[in-house]
């Protein structure tokens, strides 16, 4: 999305630079709180220096961007705005000296236009510094041996030396040929010069190794550890002809290891990688939480430790790099820190000086935003669940099954059922499939009947219900409350006829589905776990409760439903037809409709004005008034006689008839089909059929075609499509797909759309019928709501993930994502959520801000529709305009995060603050258990640990200030502030 950059972000990309340039310091933190946008003061940071090496005509600008995984570095690469950007999977460390070198060739060229060539090399710490013994991918080795197979000592090795690096990877020769076209390409001093740099690094003992292993034979550990040899010294090599002009480690608190010094590879690595002697390299570290936030007198007394003192000090080490600058920091911190811990005050100036001071060092090396208390968090759902039996019996029943199988073989020893498993998940052995103790539950049971150890019925799901969409007990408290708050008790909500997310800002009065109380409250879900098999659990059983409530409906009256099809195609798959009518943007009827003309008008009263126009557009043509009207029902000649209308062409005319719906369906069209919807939007075609393409596919799906069954109690293929228009007309599919395109920030969607409709997943699991049996496991559908877990990082994971995060920042459906820690840092997820689920309490509060981070963003979606209630009127507006219009009203002294990212709701009436819709933080509690007081104690350090910035004995201090008596005046003054644009304000104001 391209993002605006905003005031605030704009004077904090300005002191990056002065630091760099001025005050002399090569690294500096960007600590702005979750959320605020740090990529796109990156991406500034980023124009800046690019201007500065341009003024002194530097010859090539590179970029280095560091990140923890290959997820986050490929939805934020594209936003930092650097032309020539590297692969995830060509971004190794070990293979930069070929695109160094491929790069450097650009540059003759670009030079006669006056242009600095730059690039983008995404590195991941995984990846790029850790070698371990892993082989690396194919693309390295290919790399590593083209080159080396033309060193001496390797010349009549070249085949066994292929046979060795292979690792039996099929593609092995085409990816020799790709590499050594690349290599051909930076010429022969570029191979002459890689030469020269391995005879020097390479020892006689590991090319000794490599031909005796390639000729005599080598194990798996061997060959990885030469493997990694190779690797290393390839990286060192790539190291020293890097030199990066910016290098940008986002998130870097997951990776800050590299920080450190040591004598492993990694740290050798990573320290000639930041050598500050060596290079003129400027570094530019984001992260909201780059030291532990705050240790309780509690954790220094059980270990010790003041991990967030320690951390502090290392994270300045590294900004100051050198030992004279950071002991002078020291000393001035420590005056600070022994200023606020005297107990005798009476005037605070001395403090207010020293803490002056203490600021204008740490606001040298960092910069830190922070939202003022918009209060558009909601934490009233953060309450008691209340239990269900078969909490308890799914903890009996797991239990006695365990003991009865350490009774039958004394060897097993299972010991107890974690109880954190049992308040997690119901039907622990249905979801359990990657955990050791299901494994050697299962191992035991292959010996043995399950069935003979009594009722299982709250460990594992029946295959028979799933399949005869029977209803299925949620079984435990937490799920229990989940599902009521998004079905309702009696899935009255009525959550699961909702194909997309009902629009912010609706363009007319539909009523129906779309329009219900519960409707308009509607958000899609984000929910955390600290278990793996939770997002599993979620994922199916909320999606089997989507399908129990819509197939499960009509196979009352259609008996031969069943959730596995004997049939090849499942019911009402693919009715749309390809290239119909509902993918043919017509012109004529997308200028009948306007947004402004018939804005909050009822949707009865604009079919009846539109229908109107269209028989005065049948009067105008020709052709049109002369066709004889009959009254059966015929799309195809609904789709001519729109394309008569526009003037194409229309090859055969035998038969032609204005079919009798052909007004009504018209009118729809005209209103709200995808393709005339997205036409209208971009003005032109080939997009808007892209788009509709897409649309229809969500409609051509199964659980689609149940939804509109059982809305409209029709079951004939032939009128599917009548049923389908009007369902998109009383879901405002314009304003949806309009809301939608602004926070795209293009017109163009049908790239877009495409990429965020996604097919259904399966996942499989053990039920009453095949734990410990030969039997398959029951294949469970997954589309309501995804888990989103998968840790490996391959080229095929990291297009996975970004089509998850696409399609869960689209209107339509997956509804609720359900993930582990991979996903709650550094990934978008705000654009349709305004709910997040802790089912289980993270330990860190970091953690806690992480994870809200993902939702609390730039335009998420209650901001969106707070500002559709305080500024949409009975007047059309478009996006931008109503934004236009908050800025203008409530900016006032704020920076641009009013109101972007928050709301100055004490600002606003009484009134006003009724109708604004919150970020809801839920948070399921079993009653007495310890997740209370957890809870508590994470907000209160959330609260407070600002106040004690890089402060020993935190909670102390907090004692001691709290005794102090201090007025809310006096604590600012005594508070640290690192904002850019609140000192310009004071410097300027």
């Amino acid at each position: 999305m391209n993002q605006e950059v905003k005031d605030f972000q704009r004077a904090t990309a300005d002191r990056i630079l002065h630091i760099y340039k001025n005050l002399g310091h090569r690294r500096v933190l960007l600590a702005d709180e979750v959320g605020l946008g740090k990529t796109f003061v990156a991406k500034q940071v980023i124009n800046l220096v690019r201007e500065w090496h341009k003024q002194k005509k530097d010859d090539f600008f590179k970029v280095v961007y560091i990140c923890s995984n290959a997820n986050i570095a490929d939805q934020n690469i594209e936003k930092l705005g650097v032309e020539n950007r590297m692969s995830i999977s060509e971004s190794r460390l070990s293979m930069q000296h070929l695109y160094i070198k491929l790069a450097e060739k650009l540059i003759a060229e670009q030079h006669e236009k006056e242009e600095m060539p730059e690039s983008i090399i995404p590195l991941t710490p995984s990846t790029s510094f850790r070698f371990y013994s892993a082989q690396g991918t194919a693309n390295e080795r290919a790399l590593m041996y083209d080159i080396l197979c033309g060193l001496t000592q390797f010349k009549e090795y070249k085949e066994v030396i292929s046979d060795f690096l292979s690792c039996n990877v099929k593609n092995w020769q085409e990816l020799i040929h790709i590499y050594s076209n690349r290599i051909e390409l930076c010429g022969d001093d570029y191979l002459r010069e890689m030469h020269g740099k391995l005879q020097m690094s390479l020892s006689d003992t590991i090319i000794n190794q490599l031909i005796g292993y390639a000729k005599y034979g080598y194990d798996n550990r061997q060959q990885a550890d030469m493997i990694n040899k190779l690797r290393r010294i390839f990286a060192e090599i790539s190291i020293d002809m890097l030199d990066p002009d910016l290098v940008i480690m986002d998130e870097f608190q997951r990776f800050n290891s590299l920080l450190e010094q040591g004598d492993d590879e990694q740290s050798m690595l990573t320290n000639k990688f930041f050598d500050d002697e060596r290079s003129n390299t400027k570094i530019l570290l984001l992260s909201a939480t780059p030291y532990k936030p705050y240790s309780t007198l509690e954790e220094l007394n059980t270990n010790g430790n003041d991990e967030h003192y320690q951390d502090f000090m290392k994270v300045m080490d590294f900004l100051y790099a050198t030992k004279d600058k950071a002991d002078r920091f020291k000393l001035i911190w420590h005056t600070y820190s022994a200023a606020l811990k005297r107990t005798d005050v009476v005037d605070l100036t001395p403090l207010v000086v020293t803490k002056n001071e203490a600021e204008e060092a740490l606001y040298g090396v960092m910069c830190r935003t922070e939202r003022f208390n918009s209060g558009i968090i909601d934490d009233s759902r953060v309450c008691d669940v209340q239990v269900v039996p078969e909490d308890i019996l799914s903890f009996a029943e797991g239990q006695y099954l365990m003991d009865c199988l350490n009774h039958e073989n004394t060897k097993m020893r299972l010991g107890n059922l974690p109880m954190e498993y049992v308040k997690s998940s119901p039907y622990l052995l249905s979801f359990m499939d990657k955990y050791e103790l299901k494994k050697r539950i299962v191992s035991a049971l292959s010996h043995s009947d399950v069935k003979k150890y009594g009722k299982i019925d709250a460990l594992l799901l029946s295959r028979y219900a799933i399949n005869n969409y029977r209803p299925i007990p949620a079984a435990n408290g937490k799920l229990k409350y989940l599902h009521d708050l998004v079905f309702g008790v009696r899935h009255e909500k009525k959550t699961q006829l909702l194909l997309w997310v009902p629009a912010s800002n609706p363009y007319y009065k539909a009523g129906g589905a779309f329009e219900s109380s519960e409707a308009r409250n509607f958000s899609k879900i984000i929910l955390f776990s600290s278990w793996e098999m939770v997002p599993r659990m979620i994922s199916i059983m909320m999606s089997y409760y989507s399908e129990l409530y819509t197939f499960g409906e009509l196979k009352k009256t259609i008996p031969e439903i069943r959730y596995t099809s004997q049939k090849k195609n499942r019911y009402g798959e693919n009715r749309l037809r390809a290239d119909g009518l509902l993918e043919y943007p017509c012109q004529t009827l997308a200028s009948l409709f306007s947004p402004a003309t018939f804005y909050g008008e009822k949707l009865s009263s604009i079919r009846k004005i539109i229908k109107q126009k269209i028989q005065e557009e049948f009067a105008r043509n020709s052709l049109i008034r002369t066709i004889p009207q009959q009254g059966r029902n015929n799309a195809r000649l609904v789709l001519t006689l729109m394309k008569i209308l526009d003037g194409k062409p229309v090859e055969d005319l035998t038969g032609l008839y204005v079919p009798s719906n052909a007004l009504d369906v018209m009118t729809d069209i005209a209103i709200a089909s995808p393709a005339v919807c997205a036409y209208r939007q971009s003005g032109n075609e080939e997009d808007a059929q892209m788009v509709a393409k897409a649309v229809v596919s969500v409609f051509n799906k199964p659980e689609s075609a149940a939804v509109i069954d059982l809305i409209y109690n029709k079951k004939n293929d032939d009128d599917y499509y009548e049923s389908v228009l009007d369902y998109c007309a009383m879901g405002n599919l314009q304003a949806v797909l309009d809301e939608y395109a602004h926070m795209t920030q293009t017109k163009m969607l049908g790239h877009t759309v495409t990429e965020a409709i996604i097919g259904t997943s399966n996942l499989s699991i053990d039920t009453t019928d095949s734990l410990g049996m030969e039997e398959k496991k029951q294949l469970m559908r997954c589309h309501f709501a995804i888990p989103f877990i998968d840790k490996t990082i391959t080229d095929k994971s990291v297009a996975h993930t970004t089509n998850i995060r696409k399609a869960f920042n689209s209107p339509f459906r997956p509804f609720l994502l359900s993930t582990t820690s991979i996903g709650q840092e550094g990934l978008d997820f705000h654009w349709y959520a305004r709910k997040i689920v802790h089912w289980n309490l993270p330990s860190n509060p970091v953690d806690l801000e992480q994870r809200e981070g993902r939702i609390n963003r730039f335009k998420c979606l209650a901001i969106r529709r707070n500002v559709v209630k305080l500024y949409g009127s009975e007047t059309y507006h478009p996006w931008d305009e109503l934004f236009s219009m908050a800025h203008s009203n409530l900016k006032g002294t704020h920076s641009d995060i009013v109101p972007y990212w928050c709301l100055p709701v004490s600002e606003l009436t009484e009134e006003q603050r009724k109708k604004l819709e919150y970020i809801e933080r839920i948070v399921p509690l079993y009653p007495l258990s310890r997740d209370r007081y957890k809870y508590e104690r994470l907000i209160k350090v959330l609260a407070l640990y600002r106040m004690t910035l890089g402060q020993p004995r935190q909670e102390e201090l907090l004692n001691l200030l709290k005794n102090m008596h201090l007025s809310d005046e006096q604590l600012k003054k005594l508070t640290i502030d690192l904002c850019p644009y609140n000192k310009k304000v004071i410097d300027y104001g």
